[in-house]
């Protein structure tokens, strides 16, 4: 019975994700980079479509993060900064580790999936700023 139970529980948080996916709307970073993708076909092509993903998330992350900050007090707005140095400390040693792991991997394939594994890391953080944000901007409402 706890199986059971089990299960429908997993299934009705997989639903529910998939509705709220359905109702946002794709960023525009990721259409831009979706339809780069599909016109550079080559590896060569997508590890620059990747690349420049990466450089407009970070842009989106210091817009984020600056926004997240002029609406916060003092105390919370320190406690940003320091979460933000801390992931900065984190992002590096996890883009090393996907540095280190492309190494082991054989073929020139690999080089613009581990480059859209960077580019996941930036927008993640991006994205969780944007929801804190998002928080913010309810409850004033």
């Amino acid at each position: 019975m706890r199986r059971w139970i089990a299960l429908f529980a997993v299934m009705l948080l997989a639903l529910s994700s998939t509705v709220v996916s359905a109702r946002e709307k794709p960023h525009l970073i990721d259409l831009t980079t979706e339809t780069c993708l599909e016109n550079n076909a080559s590896t060569a092509g997508m590890l620059e479509c990747y690349t420049r993903a990466e450089r407009e998330w970070d842009g989106e992350l210091n817009r984020v993060y600056k926004q997240l900050q002029g609406q916060l007090k003092p105390k919370a707005q320190d406690a940003l900064k320091q979460a933000q140095r801390a992931w900065i400390a984190q992002r590096d040693k996890e883009f090393e580790l996907i540095n280190v792991i492309n190494e082991q991997m054989e073929g020139t394939m690999w080089i613009p999936v581990m480059a859209g594994k960077r580019t996941d890391v930036v927008k993640a953080r991006t994205l969780a700023l944007q929801s804190y944000l998002n928080l913010l901007k309810e409850s004033a409402q």
